[in-house]
């Protein structure tokens, strides 16, 4: 994999170090909230990419230990960069998608929000069974994490604290050949089909990213 070059709609993300490359997906966003909600107010969207340069692996350092009081992925604060030195991943693609699909005085009952991170691995590298492992392990520790569906989607599922509304925020893991993608479903505006809908997209974008 050569080194990923910059397009018109890119811009260099501030932490780039020797061993990591990054960008700021700007336009070219992977996961729209256009395309998950048709039709709804659109509140937010970003995505932030980091590769592994080739030649120049980023130092490994131990997987952190979990923190159950902490809502974000994994439980954890590990940023994309970090994400490469501990999993061992080739490729960290994180962002989030948002939007309003109802009035309220409630903020939480009328938004929806998708959050994902995709870690993506050389063929065969066997350090994404041992990243899988650790996030399932966390997920189990820290929201009741189980093999189960969502939206459809058969994986790992777990439930965190949700930071906008009181709706708990219902989470992913599904482990491909070459890939781990964790999706996080916010918001109290959610249906079966909207949920449906969201994982479905959001998963198909992300394979194609």
């Amino acid at each position: 994999m050569g080194t990923p070059t910059l397009g018109d709609d890119m811009t260099a993300v501030p932490e780039d170090s020797a061993c990591a490359a990054g960008t700021d997906r700007g336009a070219s966003l992977p996961v729209r909230a256009a395309d998950l909600w048709p039709g709804a107010s659109v509140t937010g969207g970003r995505a932030t990419e980091v590769r592994a340069r080739p030649g120049e692996p980023c130092p490994a350092v131990p997987a952190p230990e979990p923190d159950c009081g902490l809502p974000v992925f994994a439980w954890s604060s590990s940023t994309n960069e970090e994400l490469l030195g501990w999993t061992g991943a080739d490729r960290v693609l994180s962002g989030f998608a948002g939007a309003r699909v109802a009035a309220s005085s409630d903020a939480g009952k009328g938004s929806l929000s998708v959050g994902y991170v995709s870690l993506r691995f050389r063929q065969g590298d066997s350090r994404l069974a041992v990243t899988r492992a650790h996030l399932e392990d966390a997920m189990r520790r820290c929201g009741g994490g189980r093999s189960g569906t969502l939206g459809g989607v058969t994986g790992f599922v777990a439930s965190q604290e949700s930071l906008v509304g009181a709706d708990p925020v219902r989470t992913l893991l599904v482990t491909e050949s070459d890939r781990v993608v964790w999706v996080a479903l916010d918001g109290g505006a959610w249906s079966a089909t909207s949920t449906e809908r969201a994982v479905r997209v959001t998963l198909e974008r992300l394979r194609t990213s």
